[in-house]
C-alpha cells in the first residue's frame, strides 16, 4: 500500500504545499471498503489526495484497480485534463524508476481508456452508447447557448398562441400576467419554471406535485416559513430593546423615561416571539397589527434629547418599529384569507404549468427535428436511461454500474439532485462512491448547485473509525496547507460570528474552523486589513479603486516581501488580486486606476464582446456586404480604418443628393473618384465570396483581403482586440454547425443577441506585458490562490432575485401574486411570501459562501475594503446590535452586504476598539480567544488624496489675451434654451408611440398566418418584404409565381416565401386599392425619407415653436395619381374594424403626409391604412 509506491515528497510544509501526509489524509486515500465523503476545507489538499488515491487504487500490489474501471467526476473541463495529465505524469515518474514494472506499463495503457470527464461527457457517452433505447439519433450536436435561447424562443411563441387561443382558466393566466400590451412577462414567468424543473431527475413530475400541493387546501407549509421568521425577527427586536434597557441602569432621568417604554415595546415583542414559536399564525398576525411603540410618560430633561445616550435609545426603537412593519407584508392576512387565496391561486399554477409543458414539448420537438440536444438534455435521458418511473434502477445501469470499481466525485458540493440521481444510479447500490468537496465554497446556486445534498450525507454519515472500518463514512481535511496564520485566523474570526445552520447551512465551529498547516516564517506587516470607507456621492468603484491602487504601490515600494520556497522576495504588482463580486461591470474602473498610478493590471471579464470597436467595424463590414443599402453601417466602414475617410469626405458624399442612399451616392461618387470605384469593386467581390461560402470561412477570407488583422494588432491592446475578432470567427463557425448557414442568417442572428441585451463572451484585458495586478470576479477565482488579495466592493448590495410574480423552491413549490380583479393591483399571497423568505436565506447563506471563497483565496496577506455613502451611519447600526455575544440569525439575514457583516465582526474583534469608541458601543461582545491581529480602518474619501508623482516644470506667464478670449467663450450663454428640450431627430414611428399613436400590441396570433413553423413576426416581416420587392403588376398575374422569383433572386429565404399568404395577396390586387395602384402613374414602394418638420408637431406644447426637427421613416407604398400623391401603408394587426387602425396609427400616417409634401413637393391626396387581416382599406383626405 503506502510503503509499495513512492511518495510524492518528504519533510514539513515550507510556503507553497504539503509534503507530509496527515493522519486524515491518509485515512482518505486508504479507506476502501465502501462509500466515503471528504469535507474537504480550503486549502487541505483535496485533489492531491483525490490522485494519490487514484494512484494508490491503480498500483497496489494485492488488489489493483484496471484504470478503466475507475470513473472519475470533475465539473469543468480544464479539472478533468488536470486530473488526467497528474494521473499520467505520477505514472511516468513510477515507470522511469521501474521501466519494467508490468503493472505500471499495463495502467499506463490503461490510462488512456479511463474515464476522466465533467459529468456532462459522462452523460453523453452514456446517451451515444444506448441512443437505441431512447429513439435518439447517434449524431446528435449539442446546442449552443446562443441558438438554444433562439430555440426556446420560437417553441414560446407558439405556445403562447395556442394559450391565447384556448379560453377559460387559460385565459385567465393570461389576464393576470400578460401585460396589457405585452405577453413578454408571462413568457418568463413560463420559460423560468421550465429551467427550474431541470434540476429535477422527474421534472414532470415534481410540477404535478408542486401544483397538487398548492390545491390541498393546506397553507401550513408556508406559515411554518413565515412564523419561524416572524419568531427571529421579533426575538431580535426583544435583544435590542433589552440592550437599550441593559444602558438605562444608572443613566439618570434618561434612563427612568426610556425603560418603561422599552420594557413595555420588550414584552409585546416577546410576546409575538411566543405565539410565532407555537405555530399560532392568527394571534401572531393580531399582535403584528396592533404593535405600536409606547409612549414617553416621563418627559426628558431640557436639552436631553440630544444626549448621546438618548440618541441611541430613540434609533434602538425606530429599529424595533422598522423591523416589526416590516412583518406586515407576512402577516397581513387571516389564516382563513391565506387558505382563500391559496384557493384563488391553484388554477393559475395549474394554467401556468400547463403552459410551460406544453413549451417543453414544442422545444423538444424542435430539438429532435434537428438532432440537437442541450445539456439538460443530456442528464435527463442518463436519468430515463437509468431509473425508471419509480425511482430504481434499470437493467441498463445495472450493466454500467458493473464496469466501474469506484467513482469518483470532485467538488460533490456543487452537484444537483439529478447529478446526484446519476452517478448513485450506476454505483454499487451507492456503495462504491468516493465524494469530496467542502460545502462551504459552493457558489453555484444560479447553475442550481445543492448543497444540501453534501450536508444530508454529512449528517447522516458516521465519522470515520480506521480501526472499525465502517461506511458510509466521513472524513474531514480541516489543516490549511495554502494560508499564513493571519489569513486563517481572520477566516475563523469572521465565520465563526457569522455562519450558523440558521443563516449560513452549517454551523462554523469544531471541524469546520480552519487548522494552519502552512509554515511560512513569522514577519510583520501581514496582518489582515479591514478598511472602511465613506466615500459620500463617489461611486463605489472609484473610491475604493482610488484607495486599491494606492495601497498596492504603497506596498510594492515599502519592501513589502513574499514567500517563495524558503526565501523571500520583494513583492511584484503579479502578486496581487483583487477580487470582486462582479467584475464586468466595474473591473474597468479598478484597472484605470491602477494604469494611472503606472501598476500594470489585467482583468479577467465576461461578455462586452459587441461593444468592443473592432467588433462593431467588423459587424458593420458584414451587414454591408449582406445589404449595402444600410447608410449606418456603411459609414461606420467608410469612416474606419479600413477605408480611411474624414468625415469631411464622408458629408461630401451627401452634399448634393441628401434624399438618396448613401450606397446610391457612393456609386454616383465612384463614377469620378478612384478611391470610392475601389471601396465599391471590393465591396462587390466580397459580396460575391459570401454567396458562396460559410460564413465562418467566409470571415477567414475577410481577414484575410482586408487586412484588418493587422490593423488591430497596431492598436493599444491589439492582442486583446484580435483575440475579439477570432472570437467573432469561432461563433460563425458554431452558427454553422448548428445547422444554419450563410452570412445574411449569421448577421440576423447577432443582431437579434444584440438587440435583446444578450452578448458574448470579449477578450480579456491584457496588461502591456507580464506581472501585472490581476482583477477578476471570486467566481473565477475559486481553486486559485495569490500571496496578496484584496476583497473589494463589499459594500455594494446583494442583488435579490425575490419580486417576480411568480417564485419557485424545491419544496415550498410555487408561490404567485394575485390580481385584484376590480382595481387591477397585484397583491402577493402566503405561499410567494413564504418561498421569498426561504430563497432570500438561501441566497445569503450562499454570499457567506462567497465572501468565504474570496477570504481563503489569500496565502500571506488579506485586505478586505468595504465603501458606502455614510460609514458613520453603518457603524452606529451594527454597534447597536452588539449585545454580548456573536450575532444572531436575523442579524446576519438581514444585512445588505458583505460590509455590513465585517462591520459586526471588527466590532467584536480585539483590535476593533477605536471602531466601538467611534460607535458607542462597550467591550461586552469583543471575542479574544482565538484571534490573530488585524488593521481596522475607517476613513473618508477625498477625491485627488492619492497624486502621481509628476517631473516639476518651470511656470510659463500668464498670457492675458488669451485668457480674455478663453473667457469670452466659456461665458456665452445660449440665447435659445427652450429649444434645449426638443429632440434634434426622431422617427415617425417612435413620435407616434411617443404622442399615443402606437399600436396595441395584439396578444393572440394572427390566425391568417397559419400555424407554420415560423413565429407571427417574422410572418409579418415575411409578408412587409413581399410587398416591398415584388413587381406588383406581376404579382397581381401571377402570386406565386412572383414569389419564386423573389426566392430565387434572395429577396426573400425558402421560409419567408412560404409564409407569404397567397390569399391576401391576392385579395389586395382585386380589391378597388390594388386596381387604383396597378393603374396609376408611378409607384414607389419603402419610400425612405428624411425631413424637417417644427418642433411643435415632434414635440406639443414646446415654446421652441418653429425650430426644425429632422423626422426620418419609411412609408410602405406611394402611388401617383392625377399629379397628387397618395400613401398607403400596410397593417397586420387583427382588428375587428379599419378604424382601430386610425387610433393607433394616425399620428404616425399624417407625419408621412407631412414629409411626403416636404421631399417630393407635391401634394398629397389620400392617407390609406390597409389591413391585410380583413382585407380592408381605409383612406381619409390629408388637410396640411
Amino acid at each position: 500500500m503506502w510503503g509499495e509506491t513512492p511518495r510524492p515528497c518528504g519533510g514539513k510544509f515550507q510556503g507553497g504545499g504539503f509534503v507530509e501526509w496527515t493522519q486524515s489524509q491518509r485515512d482518505a486515500v486508504e479507506s476502501r471498503r465502501g462509500t466515503v465523503l471528504v469535507a474537504a476545507a480550503a486549502g487541505s489538499g483535496k485533489t492531491a489526495v483525490l490522485v494519490q488515491r487514484a494512484v494508490e487504487r491503480l498500483t497496489c500490489r494485492e488488489d489493483p484497480t484496471p484504470a478503466n474501471r475507475l470513473l472519475i467526476v470533475t465539473f469543468t473541463k480544464a479539472a478533468a485534463a488536470e486530473m488526467r495529465a497528474r494521473l499520467e505524469a505520477r505514472l511516468f515518474e513510477m515507470l522511469r524508476q521501474n521501466p519494467r514494472d508490468s503493472l505500471l506499463r499495463r495502467q499506463s495503457i490503461l490510462l488512456r481508456q479511463a474515464h476522466i470527464g465533467t459529468v456532462d461527457s459522462f452523460c453523453a457517452e452514456m446517451v451515444r452508447e444506448f441512443f437505441h433505447l431512447l429513439g435518439l439519433s447517434p449524431e446528435f450536436k449539442i446546442l449552443s447557448d446562443k441558438r438554444e435561447e433562439e430555440m426556446m424562443n420560437e417553441a414560446l411563441e407558439e405556445a403562447m398562441s395556442r394559450l391565447f387561443d384556448s379560453g377559460g382558466a387559460a385565459r385567465e393566466l393570461a389576464d393576470a400576467f400578460a401585460a396589457e400590451r405585452d405577453d413578454h412577462r408571462l413568457m418568463q414567468m413560463a420559460l423560468a419554471l421550465y429551467r427550474f424543473m431541470q434540476s429535477h431527475p422527474f421534472p414532470e413530475k415534481w410540477l404535478a406535485e408542486k401544483v397538487a400541493m398548492a390545491s390541498a387546501g393546506d397553507a401550513s407549509p408556508w406559515e411554518r416559513v413565515v412564523l419561524e421568521y416572524a419568531g427571529e425577527a421579533a426575538e431580535y427586536c426583544a435583544g435590542l430593546l433589552g440592550g437599550g434597557l441593559g444602558l438605562c441602569e444608572g443613566a439618570g432621568e434618561i434612563g427612568e423615561s426610556y425603560a418603561p417604554v422599552l420594557q413595555t415595546d420588550r414584552q409585546a415583542c416577546l410576546a409575538l416571539a411566543s405565539a410565532a414559536k407555537e405555530g399560532d399564525w392568527d394571534t401572531a398576525a393580531l399582535l403584528q397589527k396592533t404593535f405600536a411603540p409606547a409612549r414617553r410618560t416621563k418627559r426628558l430633561p431640557a436639552g436631553a434629547k440630544e444626549d448621546p445616550l438618548a440618541l441611541r435609545l430613540e434609533n434602538c426603537r425606530k429599529e424595533v418599529k422598522k423591523a416589526l412593519e416590516g412583518l406586515s407584508r407576512l402577516l397581513r392576512v387571516s389564516r382563513a384569507e391565506s387558505l382563500r387565496e391559496l384557493e384563488s391561486a391553484a388554477p393559475l399554477l395549474r394554467s401556468l404549468g400547463e403552459l410551460t409543458l406544453d413549451f417543453a414539448g414544442r422545444y423538444q420537438q424542435k430539438k429532435r427535428d434537428k438532432s440537437f440536444l442541450d445539456y439538460s438534455d443530456l442528464e435527463h435521458y442518463a436519468i430515463q436511461l437509468f431509473l425508471d418511473g419509480e425511482g430504481n434502477p434499470t437493467e441498463a445501469a445495472r450493466e454500467v454500474a458493473a464496469r466501474f470499481d469506484e467513482i469518483m466525485i470532485d467538488e460533490y458540493q456543487d452537484i444537483n439532485e439529478v447529478q446526484d440521481s446519476i452517478f448513485r444510479a450506476v454505483s454499487d447500490q451507492g456503495r462504491n462512491l468516493f465524494m469530496v468537496g467542502d460545502v462551504k465554497q459552493s457558489i453555484y446556486g444560479f447553475r442550481r448547485a445543492m448543497p444540501e445534498i453534501f450536508l444530508r450525507c454529512r449528517r447522516a454519515f458516521e465519522k470515520y473509525d480506521r480501526a472499525l472500518d465502517h461506511y458510509p463514512a466521513c472524513i474531514v481535511l480541516d489543516r490549511n496547507f495554502r494560508s499564513r496564520r493571519e489569513v486563517t485566523g481572520a477566516v475563523n474570526f469572521v465565520f465563526s460570528q457569522l455562519m450558523s445552520r440558521e443563516a449560513g447551512d452549517i454551523d462554523y465551529t469544531g471541524e469546520e474552523r480552519l487548522v494552519c498547516g502552512a509554515d511560512y516564517r513569522e514577519k510583520p506587516g501581514c496582518e489582515t486589513e479591514v478598511q472602511f470607507i465613506s466615500r459620500g456621492s463617489v461611486p463605489a468603484e472609484t473610491a475604493e479603486a482610488a484607495y486599491i491602487a494606492g495601497r498596492i504601490r504603497a506596498m510594492v515600494e515599502g519592501g513589502f516581501t513574499v514567500s517563495e520556497g524558503e526565501t523571500e522576495r520583494p513583492a511584484g504588482y503579479g502578486d496581487f488580486c483583487i477580487l470582486l463580486r462582479s467584475a464586468n461591470k466595474y473591473a474597468h474602473v479598478y484597472a484605470q486606476e491602477l494604469k494611472r498610478l503606472g501598476i500594470p493590471a489585467r482583468a479577467t471579464v465576461s461578455g462586452g464582446f459587441f461593444a468592443a470597436a473592432e467588433v462593431q467595424t467588423m459587424l458593420s463590414l458584414l451587414r454591408v456586404i449582406d445589404n449595402p443599402n444600410q447608410d449606418i453601417p456603411l459609414l461606420a466602414v467608410l469612416m474606419s480604418p479600413l477605408c480611411g475617410f474624414s468625415a469631411g469626405d464622408a458629408a461630401g458624399l451627401r452634399a448634393e443628393e441628401k434624399e438618396v442612399s448613401v450606397y446610391t451616392s457612393l456609386n454616383r461618387a465612384g463614377e469620378t473618384d478612384p478611391r470610392c470605384a475601389r471601396v465599391l469593386e471590393e465591396l462587390r467581390r466580397l459580396r460575391d465570396l459570401a454567396a458562396t461560402m460559410p460564413a465562418d470561412a467566409f470571415l477567414t477570407a475577410l481577414y484575410g483581403r482586408t487586412g484588418y488583422m493587422d490593423m488591430v494588432l497596431a492598436m493599444e491592446d491589439g492582442s486583446g482586440r484580435l483575440e475579439n475578432l477570432l472570437l467573432l470567427q469561432r461563433y460563425a463557425q458554431e452558427y454553422e454547425s448548428s445547422g444554419y448557414h450563410g452570412l445574411s442568417g449569421f448577421v440576423r442572428f447577432l443582431d437579434r443577441l444584440r438587440d435583446s441585451g444578450s452578448d458574448l463572451q470579449g477578450a480579456e484585458l491584457q496588461p502591456e506585458g507580464r506581472g501585472g495586478v490581476s482583477i477578476m470576479s471570486i467566481h473565477k477565482s475559486k481553486g486559485l490562490q495569490f500571496p496578496v488579495c484584496i476583497v473589494a466592493g463589499c459594500g455594494r448590495n446583494f442583488v435579490g432575485d425575490q419580486t417576480g410574480d411568480v417564485l419557485l423552491h424545491p419544496e415550498l413549490g410555487l408561490g404567485v401574486k394575485l390580481k385584484d380583479p376590480k382595481s387591477g393591483a397585484r397583491y402577493t399571497t402566503t405561499a410567494r411570501e413564504a418561498i421569498a423568505l426561504e430563497s432570500a436565506r438561501s441566497a445569503g447563506a450562499e454570499e457567506l459562501r462567497v465572501l468565504y471563497v474570496a477570504m481563503t483565496r489569500a496565502k500571506e496577506k488579506l485586505i478586505l475594503v468595504s465603501s458606502g455613502r455614510d460609514m458613520d451611519a453603518v457603524l452606529e447600526k451594527a454597534a447597536m446590535g452588539l449585545g454580548g455575544g456573536k450575532p444572531g440569525a436575523f442579524s446576519v439575514r438581514k444585512a445588505k452586504n458583505a460590509g455590513e457583516w465585517l462591520m459586526m465582526c471588527a466590532l467584536r474583534h480585539p483590535d476593533g476598539e477605536a471602531l466601538r469608541r467611534a460607535g458607542g458601543a462597550s467591550d461586552a461582545a469583543v471575542e479574544r480567544e482565538d484571534y490573530t491581529p488585524w488593521v481596522i480602518g475607517l476613513s473618508r474619501y477625498e477625491p485627488g488624496e492619492i497624486q502621481v508623482e509628476q517631473e516639476e516644470k518651470p511656470a510659463c506667464p500668464p498670457d492675458r489675451d488669451l485668457y480674455e478670449k478663453v473667457k469670452a467663450r466659456t461665458g456665452f450663454v445660449y440665447p435659445h434654451e427652450e429649444s434645449l428640450d426638443v429632440p434634434a431627430k426622431v422617427s415617425a414611428s417612435k413620435l407616434a408611440a411617443k404622442q399615443g399613436g402606437s399600436r396595441e400590441l395584439n396578444l393572440s396570433k394572427p390566425a391568417w398566418l397559419g400555424e407554420k413553423g415560423m413565429t407571427p413576426a417574422q410572418r409579418g416581416i415575411a409578408l412587409h418584404e413581399f410587398m416591398q420587392f415584388a413587381d406588383f403588376p406581376a404579382a397581381a398575374r401571377d402570386p406565386e409565381g412572383e414569389i419564386r422569383r423573389l426566392k430565387e433572386l434572395r429577396y426573400l429565404t425558402p421560409e419567408q416565401a412560404d409564409a407569404v399568404d397567397v390569399k391576401r395577396v391576392r385579395a389586395f390586387f382585386r380589391g378597388q386599392l390594388g386596381r387604383r395602384v396597378l393603374a396609376s402613374e408611378e409607384v414607389v414602394k419603402e419610400r425612405r425619407f428624411t425631413a424637417a418638420i417644427p418642433a411643435e408637431m415632434a414635440q406639443p406644447g414646446t415654446e421652441a415653436r418653429g425650430e426644425p426637427v429632422v423626422l426620418q421613416g419609411a412609408v410602405d407604398c406611394t402611388f401617383l395619381e392625377e399629379g397628387r400623391l397618395h400613401i398607403i401603408d400596410f397593417k397586420t394587426d387583427r382588428v375587428e374594424d379599419v378604424e382601430e387602425l386610425w387610433q393607433r396609427y394616425g399620428v404616425q400616417i399624417r407625419l408621412y403626409a407631412f414629409a411626403m409634401e416636404e421631399v417630393t413637393g407635391l401634394p398629397v391626396g389620400e392617407m390609406i391604412l390597409y389591413s391585410t387581416w380583413l382585407s380592408e382599406s381605409s383612406g381619409k383626405e390629408y388637410v396640411r
